[in-house]
Parts: structure tokens; C-alpha cells; sequence
């Protein structure tokens, strides 16, 4: 009986090939093109400079009688609607005729066939601004540079927001970097205890880690922040109020995360074979030199991704020092949406800024964790 027909090489070159491109695609990182997608949305609105501008004189001085020249000035759009007798001349069509329309009493406006009219209006003090497009407004203002000047009619708010919150970007990284750095040594210390002989010290570490564990965070911070550093500080002689929210802030993250990293560092060091330290011993080392030399060296490298991933989670929690009101990226976003009452754009922005550090920060992990294994290997 005959069997089926045997696969000739050139059938089973392109079913492979169907399958690794099958694979390909569906190994191809999405998540990422999904966030560099959304980054890039957010730096276009951030950057971008659309609408309408407005066109107004410049404040001039009268050097021969020292009298200032009546001008007017406005910033934008919105300083020309709260002036109740400001005319705005604009094109008898467009998008800045509608703009007016929309913002403005109709007897307010005046519209202009030719903007060069417009512009001699402005110069003459007929009109106080011309709402016109951005290309126009740079052409008139470089005809009259001397005279007149534009500015964007609505103001971008993501734009206004960015430049708000960005400062807060200085104080997050002061508060990531210091908690970390402290919380490594709590970690390390605590860890150290974790694994110790001593029934005392280790019942200290074990009783630290567990409490930690067993608080929220942001419960912690606030305790640790206005409970025990004040009681802290009296009890040394030091002044409270010397001490800043900043530091407390700093304090409260690394004594919290220092119970996070001692169970990594824990789980670090009992990954390392025991005949390391015995080895250790043989050659006339003592316990401390064989930790110190041996077996830390390849416990931290065994637990770098860790402690990577604990730096970005601290990144993310140093938001919650906003409690405090510390000015960090979060209290900034807070101020600006509670002042301008834009909650869209100050809380996209903050999550732009948040997100475009900890994938940096990821991207880097993930290509040093490669690296080790390739050094494993």
C-alpha cells in the first residue's frame, strides 16, 4: 500500500521558514513600539507651537519727554478677553476669524481684507492686536520689527505644564539616588543580620523586615517623617525644624526599601555553593574576610537585576514624598493642575516623564542582564 509522498527538501525549507517568520512576529517587542508610541505623542503635543498668533506693538519710551507710549501689551489671547475694551483685527477668514468669533464680543472685532492694513491699524493705535496665522505674523513682524512683535494666541498647555513640572525632575532623582544609596547599606547590614549566628541580631533583622513588610508605605513615610524623626532628633539634642522634608523624605524611603533589598541581598548570598566559604576557610581566611572578598562579590552579581529593579520601583515611589510636599515631579503636577485647573495636560506630562525614565532605566537593565548571561556562558 502506497504511503503518503515523502517531503522533498524545498516543502520543508519553506515550512520552516513560514514558521521562524511566524515566530519573528510574534517575538517582535509590541509593548515597546505601544510606549515609544505614546512618548512620541507626548513630546509632539509638548513641543508643538499650533494656532493662531496675535500680533501687538512693543513698549516703546519717549527718550526726549521720558513719557512712556501708551502700547498695548498682551501675552496672549487670554489677556485680550479680560481687557473688556480691547479691538482685535483679524482676516475676514480662517481659523483666526473663528478663533475671535469664539472668544470675543462681536463688537470687538474688526476684520481686514489685507493684513497689511491690519498692521498699520495695530502701528496707529486703531486696533490693540490682529489674531492672524504664524507664517503672516512673522512676515509683518519683520517688516516692522521695531514696532510690532507676536506671541502665540492660546498658550500650549502641555507645553505650560512641561515647563512647570520639569524643575520637580532635579528633586525626584536627589530623593531616588540618596534613598537608594542608603537603603543598600540598611539592606546590606539587615541581610548580613538575616543569615548571622547571633540569635539577637538576627531576630533584630528578621523583626525589622517584618514590620517594614507589614505597613503601607505611604503610612511609613508619614510616621517615619513626623513620629520618629522628630523623636529622634529631640532625643540627640538636634533641632526638628533643622531637619528637612527633603531629608525625611530620603530617610523614610531608605529605611523602607533597606528591608526589600536585605532579602535580596539575603537570597543573594544563600545562592553562593557553601564549599566558596569552606574554600575560603582553607586557605586561612576568617569568616569576615571570606565574605567580604568571596562571597559578597559574586552574591551582588548574582542580584544586580534586583537591585535594578528595586532603583526603578524607588523611582516611582519617590512620588509618594508628595505627601510631605516636597516639590518633586508629583507636587509640581498637583500645583499646576490645582492652580490652572488642567488635569489632563499636568497629569499626561507626569506620566510622560515617569514613563520615559523607568524605560530607559528598564531598557539598560535588560541589556546588562544579556551581558551577564553571555558572561556566564
Amino acid at each position: 500500500m502506497a504511503g503518503p509522498d515523502p517531503a522533498t527538501p524545498s516543502s520543508l525549507d519553506s515550512s520552516s521558514n513560514r514558521q521562524a517568520a511566524t515566530n519573528d512576529w510574534r517575538d517582535f517587542p509590541w509593548w515597546l513600539v505601544a510606549i515609544l508610541t505614546f512618548l512620541g505623542i507626548m513630546a509632539f503635543l509638548i513641543i508643538r507651537q499650533p494656532g493662531p498668533h496675535l500680533l501687538v506693538r512693543i513698549a516703546e519710551a519717549d527718550e526726549a519727554d521720558t513719557e512712556e507710549v501708551s502700547s498695548a501689551e498682551f501675552d496672549n489671547l487670554r489677556g485680550v478677553v479680560r481687557d473688556d475694551e480691547a479691538i482685535v483685527g483679524v482676516p475676514t477668514t480662517g481659523d483666526a476669524l473663528d478663533l475671535a468669533n469664539e472668544e470675543l464680543e462681536e463688537e470687538r472685532i474688526r476684520t481686514f481684507t489685507e493684513l497689511d492694513e491690519a498692521a498699520q491699524a495695530l502701528i496707529d493705535g486703531e486696533i490693540d492686536a490682529v489674531l492672524l496665522d504664524r507664517r503672516t505674523a512673522r512676515t509683518l513682524v519683520a517688516e516692522n520689527e521695531e514696532t510690532l512683535t507676536s506671541v502665540l494666541a492660546v498658550p500650549n498647555a502641555y507645553n505650560e505644564a512641561f515647563v512647570f513640572i520639569f524643575p520637580g525632575i532635579t528633586t525626584t532623582l536627589y530623593l531616588t539616588l540618596g534613598g537608594f544609596g542608603l537603603a543598600l547599606v540598611f539592606g546590606l547590614l539587615a541581610g548580613l543580620g538575616r543569615i548571622s549566628q547571633n540569635r539577637v541580631i538576627r531576630n533584630i533583622a528578621i523583626t525589622y523586615v517584618e514590620f517594614i513588610r507589614g505597613v503601607p508605605t505611604l503610612v511609613l513615610i508619614l510616621t517615619l517623617a513626623f513620629v520618629i524623626v522628630p523623636a529622634v532628633s529631640d532625643s540627640i539634642g538636634i533641632d526638628n525644624r533643622d531637619v528637612s522634608i527633603e531629608l525625611r523624605a530620603i530617610l523614610a524611603l531608605a529605611i523602607i526599601y533597606g528591608a526589600f533589598l536585605a532579602e535580596i541581598f539575603r537570597a543573594g548570598i544563600e545562592s553562593i555553593s557553601k564549599g566558596q566559604m569552606e574554600a575560603a576557610r582553607s586557605l586561612g581566611m576568617t569568616a569576615r574576610q571570606s565574605m567580604q572578598y568571596i562571597i559578597l562579590p559574586q552574591a551582588i552579581r548574582n542580584i544586580s537585576p534586583a537591585l535594578g529593579n528595586d532603583f526603578i520601583a524607588m523611582l516611582k515611589d519617590s512620588s509618594l514624598a508628595s505627601v510631605l510636599a516636597v516639590r518633586e515631579l508629583t507636587q509640581r503636577s498637583r500645583l499646576h493642575a490645582g492652580s490652572t485647573f488642567r488635569f489632563p495636560e499636568a497629569y499626561l506630562v507626569i506620566v510622560f516623564l515617569y514613563l520615559a525614565m523607568t524605560i530607559t532605566l528598564s531598557l539598560f537593565l535588560r541589556w546588562y542582564e544579556r551581558r551577564i548571561r553571555v558572561g556566564e556562558q
